[in-house]
């Protein structure tokens, strides 16, 4: 009995003291048998850690060996190390390059940082401030040459930087030079448009900012291109609008209705509407040039009206009615000498802007003259009958006619090199002036063109505006002769029957009654 009792008490002993595996302290979980240490030997309730949980001893005999490991691979390290610099040193300056090489080559991203800051204590250590900056070095010649490749969003970003590269981005030359690229270049009204707003803003003395003409001008191809413009809506005609012409200050309309209105541009409201009353049939046409307005109507006449106003006086009346044609006056264009029209009757007429008298017919299409355009004495013609004819206004004779169209030619645009029309067909093409070949078709299906029938249309040196029964306006890139649809602009609620544009607005009349100017120069 005396011997099973000491064995029981040895046992217990030898579970509750922590045991030695290889330097290794181990204790066993709780809820085991000796992970509990009984109060009978003990005080305290202690558990142990997890059985996987392992903690160094602290033997000395284990630290020293550690030690003297240590020891002996920095001893080896140092001595390496030091036979490297020994052999460096004994180098010529191509194995000193080459090896250079390809210790780099070894190295990972801390060795390269820490080489990047030794090369740049070391190079810049005798530099001057800003050393780096290669325009502080550069004569001024030189760095606005270098400035002057950047795109305006880059050369903005420069200012910056620092003071210097502020007063040097911002040099009135560096941005005027920017507004002379083709790319901000407005077209030649536009131009003028601009050069007048830039005399009003410098008057008083004040001093003239290249930088903020160009924000504006490029906050305004930025809207083009995006399609952001601010719409007003001009209401008074009963019927459907016919025909619109615009200038700086006014928006002239015909309708319809038999009336012509003249709207202030800069507001909507009715008082500021004057209505002209003088053809007894639907104005189909208008011209507006300077304070003189041309128009035509299914009466048969055309009538020159004077639209001075002054503070005191109003001058505004028809000072001329030209009487000639035997059908509806379909298209018209004045200059300062003379009026062109063409007719429903197959003829085009030019008429003395003085007398009134008319002084040549040309006869050559054998259907309705729906669309005219001329330029010094270049005359281009469209009519019901599928063809485009170019007139000399010299030998008051026929010098081409182009076939292409597949139904009648409703409107017309040409320049020096190109000639675009539209068409019943629902197309719209650019022919080459001198060949009179076609050189593309805007259709629905290649192009995203309209898909009713083409109504009017616009074009200058840069961009085209077009517009459709199918009551859209449509923006193309013309600086290349196959066009490219930009934007389609949507707001009329009835069928698009004419358009003017320039750089900063798009003035439309439709079928709904109503007259919008979309304005690109607010957003």
């Amino acid at each position: 009995m005396l011997e099973r009792t000491s064995n029981l008490k040895n046992a217990i002993v030898k579970d509750s003291v922590p045991y030695q595996d290889s330097g290794i302290l181990k204790r066993f979980a709780p809820g085991q048998s000796s992970g509990y240490y009984s109060r009978r030997f003990h005080p305290r309730q202690y558990h142990s850690l997890p059985h996987h949980y392992k903690l160094p001893i602290l033997n000395g005999q284990f630290l020293k060996e550690k030690v003297r490991e240590n020891d002996g691979i920095q001893s080896g390290y140092s001595t390496k190390l030091s036979l490297v610099v020994d052999w460096f040193k004994g180098f010529n300056s191509d194995q000193k390059n080459k090896m250079l090489m390809l210790l780099f080559n070894e190295c990972e991203q801390p060795q390269n940082h820490l080489l990047s800051t030794l090369l740049q204590d070391k190079l810049h250590m005798s530099c001057p401030p800003n050393c780096q900056d290669f325009l502080l070095w550069l004569p001024s010649v030189l760095a606005y040459k270098i400035l002057s490749y950047l795109d305006p969003v880059s050369l903005a970003k420069c200012s910056q930087v620092c003071k210097y590269w502020d007063s040097l981005s911002n040099s009135q030359f560096l941005w005027q030079n920017l507004m002379m690229q083709p790319t901000w270049k407005l077209s030649q009204s536009g131009h003028f448009q601009h050069l007048r707003q830039i005399k009003l803003s410098s008057e008083g003395g004040k001093k003239l900012s290249w930088k903020k003409i160009f924000a504006d001008r490029y906050r305004l191809h930025r809207n083009w291109l995006r399609g952001q413009c601010h719409v007003r809506t001009f209401e008074g005609h009963t019927q459907g609008v016919s025909c619109v012409q615009f200038d700086e200050t006014r928006i002239v309309s015909g309708s319809h209705d038999k009336t012509i209105k003249v709207w202030n541009i800069r507001t909507n409201s009715p008082w500021s509407v004057m209505t002209l009353v003088g053809h007894s049939g639907t104005v189909r046409c208008l011209h507006l040039m300077g304070n003189r307005l041309v128009s035509g109507s299914t009466d048969q006449t055309l009538k020159v009206w004077d639209l001075s106003v002054q503070d005191e006086w109003s001058s505004i009346a028809c000072k001329v009615t030209m009487v000639g044609h035997t059908d509806t006056v379909r298209c018209v264009q004045m200059d300062t000498e003379k009026v062109v029209s063409g007719s429903y009757d197959n003829t085009l007429k030019i008429w003395s802007l003085k007398s009134g008298e008319c002084s040549h017919t040309l006869r050559g299409h054998i259907a309705h003259v729906l669309c005219l355009q001329f330029h010094c004495n270049t005359l281009v013609s469209g009519s019901a009958d599928k063809t485009i004819k170019v007139w000399s206004l010299e030998e008051f004779r026929c010098n081409a006619t182009l076939y292409g169209h597949q139904d009648a030619v409703t409107c017309i645009s040409f320049d020096e090199q190109r000639i675009i029309s539209g068409s019943l067909d629902n197309n719209i093409k650019i022919w080459n002036l001198k060949s009179g070949v076609c050189l593309s078709t805007l259709d629905w299906k290649n192009s995203e063109g309209h898909t009713g029938v083409i109504r009017c249309l616009q074009a200058n040196e840069r961009r085209m505006v077009s517009a459709s029964d199918d009551r859209t306006l449509k923006v193309w890139q013309l600086e290349t002769n196959t066009g490219q649809r930009l934007l389609t602009l949507r707001n009329h609620t009835d069928g698009v029957t004419c358009l003017q544009f320039n750089d900063f607005i798009i003035v439309s009349g439709s079928y709904d009654r109503t007259v919008k100017l979309w304005d690109f120069s607010v957003c």
